[in-house]
C-alpha cells in the first residue's frame, strides 16, 4: 500500500525546542507516511540533518526563518518549488513564529489544494497586535488549515479567546521528549561535568537552558542572584546559562553579569550539544520567560529528575505542579515580585536538599506519565490520518510530480502574488508597477525592468540567503554572503545590472565585496564612504555561461557591526544596502567598441 506523502516543514532552523520537536515527528511518523522534511539548512543543524538522511529522509533546504518573518510571508517563488520538490499529500507545519509563520508556503499551499496542519509552539497575548500589516493574512490562513494543534490547553483557550471566529479543527498535543532523557545516566557524568566547569561537589547549580532572549528571562535571573546577595545567601549557588542568542543579545548578557558583579557566581556557556551532561550536573532547572507555549527544556529537566523553578506563564503550569518544582508569578504582571519568588525558590533549594531530591524524582515520574514520545507521535498520526483520508485525490503522472501540480502551479502561484496582498507593504499602490511586477515574476525580467527592494513581495522574489528584512528604502545584506536569484524572460547577449545602493562604511574603514555571476568573478566593489551610488556590472552571455537566470553571489570580505563600532545596538554584519536593481541592454555601440578595445592588441 502507498504511504501518504507527507513534509514536515519548520521555521526553527537554531536547533530550538521547535526544531527538536519536528526532528522528533520526523522520526516517529516515518513508519506510516513517507516523509520529507524541509527548513532553513545550516551550520546549527548540520548533525541533524546528517541522522535524518542516513535513516532514509529526504532533506529539502527552505530558506524560511521565524528570524525573518518577511521572508517567510512574501518567498512565493521559494514556497512554489518546495511544493514542487517535494509533492506532497499532506503538510505539517511545526512553527515557532505564532501565527505569523510560513505564510508564503500557506498560500500556495492553499491555492495547489494542499491540505496543511498548522501546529502553533508559541502564542502571545499580544499576537493582534503585533506585525499589523500581516495579520489578515495570517488570519486568512489559519482559516485555510485543515486542523490547529496546540501544545497546551492556555493556548488554545487564548487563540479561541483572541480568534473566536476560526471554524477550523482543534487540537491539544503536548511536546514530548526522547527516551533517550529517561534512561540512566553514566555514573561519573555529574562529577567529570562539573570539575570540567570548575564546579564544587557541594555547591547549588541551577541551570537555564534556552535561547539568549529577552521572552527567557536570563537578566531576572541575575537579578534574584543580587537579591541572595542581598541576603547573604548567595554563596555556594552558581547559575549556568546555555544557549545561543543573536550576537547583541549574548553581548548584553555578558556584559549584565560583569557589571552586576556575578562573574564568580555565573557561567555564561553559550550554545551546547550536551545539554543532557549539564542537566546531570545541575541540581535545579530555572526558566523565566515572559511567554512561552510548552518548553521542551522543562520536559527534558524533568526527564533527567531535575525538580524547576518556571514562572507561570502558558503551558508550564501544565508541566510542572507543586510535586515537581516551583512556580514564581509570571514577570509580566511585576518583574519585582517575580525576581523575589525567584529569589526564595533558589534559596529553598539550597537550604531542602531533601525535599529538592524529592521534587526531583515526582518530576520524572511526571514527565513520564504525561510527555511520552509515543503519546506524541500517535496523537499526530491520528490527526494527519484523518486529514489525509478527507483530502480530495490527487492524480500523478509520475513519481516526479502530479497532474495537478504541473498543470496549474505556476498559475496559481501566480495568483498567490494577484490576490489577497491588498494592505501589504509596497502591495497594490501603483497599479502600473504592480502589472509589470507580476509580468516579471510570471515571464522573467527584460531590459526596462526595475527591481524595488524595499517592496517586500519583490524583495523576496529575487532574495536569496544573506539579507535582512526589507525596509522601506531597501533591504540590507547580513553576513559574509549573500545571493540574488533573477530570472530573464529571454536569454540576453549583453545585460547591465545597475545597483542603487548604500555600503555600510564605519568611520577609518572601507568596504569589501567581490561580485560573482553564475559562479564567475565580475567585479570587487570598494567603498571608501557611507554614502549613496550606483554600481555598474556588465554581463555578456558568453561570459557567465548564457542562460535565463542570473545567480548573483556577493562575497562580503569586510562585513561591520554597528554594535561594534558603537554606533547602535544593531548586532547585524552589514555591507551593503540595495536600494533597487536597473536592468538595460548594452548599447550596440558600447559592446562593440569594447569588443574592439579586447581584440586590439591580437590585431596589432
Amino acid at each position: 500500500m502507498t504511504k501518504t506523502r507527507l513534509l514536515i516543514v519548520t521555521d526553527d532552523a537554531n536547533m530550538g525546542g521547535t526544531y527538536r520537536v519536528a526532528e522528533r515527528l520526523v522520526g516517529g511518523l516515518s513508519e506510516s507516511f513517507d516523509v520529507q522534511f524541509a527548513c532553513a539548512c545550516n551550520a546549527k543543524n548540520a548533525a541533524s540533518r546528517t541522522a535524518m538522511t542516513s535513516a532514509g529522509t529526504p532533506i529539502i533546504d527552505y530558506q524560511a526563518s521565524e528570524r525573518n518573518l518577511q521572508r517567510s510571508a512574501f518567498a512565493f517563488r521559494d514556497a512554489a518549488r518546495l511544493l514542487d520538490a517535494a509533492d506532497p499529500d499532506v503538510l505539517l507545519l511545526v512553527e515557532g513564529a505564532e501565527i505569523w509563520s510560513l505564510l508564503a508556503l500557506k498560500k500556495i499551499a492553499e491555492l495547489r489544494a494542499i491540505p496543511y496542519v498548522t501546529a502553533i509552539n508559541l502564542l502571545s497575548g499580544d499576537c493582534m497586535t503585533r506585525f499589523p500589516e500581516l495579520r489578515a493574512r495570517s488570519v486568512e490562513a489559519l482559516r485555510a488549515a485543515a486542523a490547529i494543534v496546540f501544545v497546551s490547553n492556555a493556548s488554545r483557550l487564548r487563540f479561541e479567546t483572541v480568534l473566536p471566529n476560526i471554524d477550523r479543527a482543534k487540537h491539544v498535543v503536548t511536546n514530548s521528549c526522547p527516551e533517550s532523557f529517561f534512561a540512566p545516566a553514566e555514573a561519573d557524568a555529574r562529577a567529570v561535568t562539573r570539575k570540567a566547569l570548575g564546579i564544587g561537589d557541594d555547591e547549588l547549580v541551577c541551570l537555564g537552558a534556552a535561547r539568549v532572549e529577552r521572552r527567557k528571562g536570563q537578566i531576572l535571573c541575575l537579578e534574584a542572584l543580587e537579591k541572595l546577595r542581598d541576603r547573604g545567601q548567595l554563596s555556594g549557588v552558581r547559575l549556568l546559562f546555555a544557549g545561543g542568542g543573536a550576537t547583541g543579545d549574548a553581548d548584553d548578557l555578558r556584559r549584565a553579569i560583569q557589571q552586576r558583579g556575578l562573574s564568580d557566581n555565573v557561567l555564561f556557556l553559550g550554545p551546547r550539544d550536551d545539554v543532557p551532561r549539564l542537566l546531570e550536573a545541575c541540581d535545579v532547572f530555572v526558566l523565566a520567560s515572559y511567554a512561552e507555549g510548552m518548553p521542551l527544556s522543562i520536559i527534558e529537566a524533568m526527564a533527567r529528575g531535575r525538580p524547576v523553578i518556571a514562572t507561570n506563564v502558558d503551558g508550564i503550569p501544565e508541566q510542572i505542579d507543586r510535586a515537581s518544582g516551583i512556580l514564581v508569578p509570571s514577570p509580566s504582571e511585576g518583574e519585582a515580585a517575580c525576581v523575589e519568588s525567584i529569589a526564595d525558590a533558589m534559596a529553598f533549594m539550597r537550604q531542602n536538599p531533601r525535599a529538592r531530591l524529592d521534587m526531583g524524582r515526582c518530576a520524572r515520574l511526571r514527565a513520564r506519565h504525561l510527555f511520552s514520545e509515543d503519546r506524541m507521535i500517535r496523537e499526530y498520526e491520528r490527526i494527519l490520518s484523518g486529514v489525509a483520508a478527507s483530502a480530495a485525490p490527487k492524480t500523478r503522472i509520475s513519481s516526479h510530480g502530479s497532474l495537478f501540480r504541473r498543470s496549474t502551479g505556476r498559475r496559481l502561484a501566480l495568483g498567490a502574488l494577484l490576490g489577497g496582498l491588498e494592505g501589504s507593504p509596497g502591495v497594490g499602490r501603483e497599479p502600473a508597477r504592480a502589472k509589470e511586477r507580476m509580468a516579471n515574476w510570471r515571464l522573467g525580467l527584460t531590459p526596462g525592468s526595475v527591481i524595488d527592494f524595499s517592496d517586500p513581495v519583490q524583495c523576496w522574489d529575487y532574495a536569496g540567503k544573506g539579507w535582512s528584512p526589507a525596509e522601506p528604502d531597501g533591504v540590507w545584506s547580513d553576513g559574509a554572503f549573500s545571493t540574488l536569484e533573477l530570472g530573464l524572460r529571454r536569454r540576453f547577449k549583453r545585460s547591465r545590472l545597475i545597483f542603487d545602493l548604500t555600503p555600510f562604511v564605519p568611520t577609518g574603514h572601507r568596504q569589501e565585496t567581490d561580485v560573482l555571476v553564475n559562479g564567475v568573478k565580475a567585479d570587487s566593489w570598494v567603498f571608501d564612504a557611507h554614502v549613496r551610488e550606483t554600481r555598474i556590472i556588465d554581463i555578456r552571455a558568453n561570459d557567465v555561461g548564457g542562460g535565463k537566470s542570473l545567480n548573483i553571489q556577493f562575497i562580503h570580505r569586510t562585513a561591520a557591526s554597528p554594535h561594534a563600532f558603537g554606533s547602535s545596538d544593531d548586532s547585524r554584519e552589514l555591507a551593503i544596502f540595495l536600494h533597487e536593481i536597473r536592468i538595460e541592454r548594452i548599447p550596440l555601440m558600447e559592446s562593440a567598441r569594447a569588443s574592439f578595445a579586447m581584440f586590439e592588441p591580437r590585431l596589432r
